[in-house]
C-alpha cells in the first residue's frame, strides 16, 4: 500500500444522544447521531475543515440507521469544527512564536556580552565580501580600559560553523584590538555573527598556540 503524505481523511467530531425523537423502526426515544467532517492533512497532521459536516443517526436499541432530515440538519448547524482539524497551522504558527522569542533572547544576550565583556568570549564573525559570506572566530585574550584584545582563530569558514574543525585554532601570533565602541557598531552591523561565552572542550574553543 502506497504511503500518501498528504490527502483528505474523515474525522468524527462530536457524538450526540438524542432522546426527544424516536426511532420509527421500534419506537425508542434512544439515538446517538454522529457528526463527521472531511479535512486536508499532511502526513496525518490534520491542515484544515473540507466540504459541510455530516451527520449520521442510530437507534441504540435496534441499530437501525435513520434519514430523518430535520434532526440530521439540526445537529450538523449545532456542532462546531473543533480547532484541531486546524493543528497545521497552529503547530507553524507556535513554532514562528518559538523562533522569534528564542531570536529575541539571543539577541538580548549577544547585546549583553557585547556590552560586558569577559575574558574567554568567543565571537563569531561574518564577514560578506564579494557576493561571499565567510565566518572566521576571536577570543578574547584580555581587557585594558575601553580596549579588548582577542585571538583570531587559524581557518577561515565558507559555511557556518557550530564549532571548530579539528585543525583550527586561536593564534597567539595573530591578535587584534577594539575598543568596546567598535564591538557595538560591528553588532550594529551585524558582523558579530554570536557571542559564545559557555562552551564545552569538544568546541575547540579552549585550543590556543603559538604558530
Amino acid at each position: 500500500m502506497l504511503f500518501r503524505m498528504h490527502g483528505k481523511l474523515t474525522a468524527r467530531i462530536k457524538k450526540h444522544v438524542e432522546t426527544q425523537e424516536h426511532c420509527k423502526n421500534c419506537n425508542s426515544f434512544d439515538l446517538d447521531i454522529k457528526v463527521y467532517r472531511d479535512f486536508h492533512h499532511f502526513i496525518f497532521i490534520p491542515i484544515m475543515p473540507a466540504g459541510d459536516k455530516v451527520a449520521k443517526i442510530y437507534c441504540n436499541q435496534c441499530g437501525e440507521g435513520l434519514r430523518t432530515e430535520s434532526i440530521r440538519r439540526h445537529y450538523e448547524k449545532i456542532t462546531k469544527t473543533p480547532f484541531w482539524l486546524y493543528s497545521g497551522p497552529i503547530l507553524v504558527g507556535l513554532l514562528i512564536i518559538i523562533i522569534v522569542i528564542v531570536n529575541l533572547f539571543n539577541q538580548r544576550q549577544k547585546a549583553e556580552y557585547v556590552n560586558h565583556p569577559k575574558i574567554g568570549d568567543v565571537y563569531e564573525m561574518r564577514q560578506d565580501q564579494n557576493g561571499l559570506t565567510t565566518y572566521y572566530f576571536m577570543r578574547i585574550s584580555r581587557l585594558n580600559g575601553d580596549s579588548v584584545y582577542f585571538y583570531q582563530n587559524n581557518l577561515e569558514y565558507f559555511y557556518l560553523p557550530s564549532k571548530f574543525e579539528d585543525g583550527d585554532f586561536f593564534s597567539e601570533d595573530n591578535q587584534v584590538i577594539f575598543t568596546t565602541k567598535e564591538l557595538k557598531q560591528m553588532l550594529d552591523k551585524a558582523s558579530i555573527n554570536s557571542v559564545i561565552r559557555r562552551y564545552k572542550t569538544d568546541d575547540g574553543y579552549h585550543r590556543i598556540r603559538k604558530e
